[in-house]
């Protein structure tokens, strides 16, 4: 049996390694093992002001720093008996929601290089960047910034835009909506499709899938105390497995797949079954996602408050579970007698998903086993939480 090994994987979050154990051609195995150095942010936040550690724990991802943020807030609002107005509560879901719509842009500009011929991928690059573009300028009013939105804080928001600027974004909302018909059109369009698409669309296979709810995010949808981790050099004991920095996530003891489809699948009846499927899952998460924002927007009354009053801070432990564009984010937090942080620990959904990944690369040529990687986006900075002494 050869060996492939890709030692940088292009065209994802971060930096890592793929092994693919190939024979005749045919994927027997493979290995993805992130290499970046660990972020430490759930170490940086014990002992600070809950506050603080909400803007901290944005910063551990780039792509998706809202989705952070909103975990990290509903972890510490559990931990202290806090619960946001409905204003809020929508605000933060469109913060959310634009998020994913974001990521999910940046992911299809990643695929697009295995998934549409050559010929079109331009037009889609430049479809892309307006979409981009436009819904990026949603989380920038609304959460005061196009990337870690500082307008996100405990109890609610901390600021909101005024008026003009608000019913300014309602006005633009059809031209959002435009350009998203206008990519997906191309996306779906199976003339301009490559080899390895067709390759993805004749496998099909399952897993468990594990998803807290369609738009948001629900402690209660899922058993949060049966989430594990593990250091991947400890689920795979392999030599090669030493250089990972990431640690890998189980649900009851199983592998799960979380992310797009296991939002389509787990909410919307969603039946394709195929690789390919997927990318589909993730084309009907956008459109969704972006039909949502526009009921949030009219549901939004700017004459009501935004935010709880006379916070105070104490201690207590709770759980945040948001839906963040790759799937389930687990916060767990503790808080201490004076309400700073005692505990912090986080699960992303690029940990269940690695297993998941390897799973399905099985069977593939290799260049389709590539392409799934790719497929499940996955989150380097978020994944790596394994430091190595010595």
């Amino acid at each position: 049996m050869g060996e492939v090994t890709l030692n940088r994987v292009h065209r994802i979050a971060g930096e890592a390694k793929l092994i693919l154990y190939e024979e005749d051609g045919t994927v027997r195995d493979a290995m993805f093992m992130a290499t970046a150095p660990v972020r430490g942010f759930e170490r940086m936040v014990v002992g600070k002001n809950p506050l603080f550690a909400v803007e901290a724990v944005m910063r551990i991802c780039g792509l998706c720093h809202a989705s952070h943020g909103i975990a990290a807030v509903e972890a510490v609002e559990h931990a202290i008996g806090v619960f946001p107005p409905r204003n809020g509560l929508l605000m933060r879901e469109a913060l959310g929601l634009i998020n994913r719509a974001q990521s999910h842009a940046l992911q299809f500009l990643m695929i697009a290089g295995d998934l549409i011929q050559e010929g079109k991928r331009n037009e889609v690059f430049l479809k892309l960047m307006e979409f981009h573009s436009k819904v990026s300028d949603y989380l920038l009013k609304l959460g005061g910034a196009a990337t870690h939105p500082p307008n996100l804080t405990v109890g609610g928001m901390l600021r909101v835009p005024k008026q003009s600027v608000f019913n300014n974004l309602k006005g633009e909302f059809p031209n959002l909506v435009k350009s998203w018909e206008g990519l997906k059109e191309i996306l779906l369009d199976e003339d301009v499709q490559t080899g390895v698409t067709e390759e993805l669309r004749g496998v099909k296979r399952e897993m468990p899938y594990l998803a807290s709810s369609l738009f948001y995010g629900d402690r209660y949808n899922i058993r949060t105390e049966e989430v594990e981790t593990m250091p991947y050099y400890e689920f795979r004991r392999e030599k090669s497995a030493v250089e990972s920095t990431t640690l890998v996530a189980f649900y009851k003891g199983k592998k799960v797949e979380t992310g797009p489809r296991a939002r389509m699948k787990t909410y919307r009846g969603f039946r394709d079954s195929s690789l390919y499927g997927i990318h589909l899952a993730r084309v009907q998460d956008t459109e969704l996602s972006i039909l949502r924002l526009g009921e949030i927007l009219d549901g939004i009354d700017m004459n009501e408050s935004f935010r709880v009053k006379n916070i105070a801070f104490g201690p207590g432990r709770g759980v945040g579970v948001y839906e963040a564009p790759r799937g389930t984010l687990v916060h767990y937090l503790e808080l201490g007698e004076e309400g700073r942080v005692l505990n912090s620990r986080i699960v992303v959904p690029t940990m269940f998903n690695i297993p998941a990944m390897e799973e399905m690369a099985k069977g593939l040529s290799v260049k389709a086993a590539e392409t799934v990687i790719r497929l499940y986006d996955p989150c380097i900075p978020c994944a790596t939480h394994v430091v190595k002494l010595g």
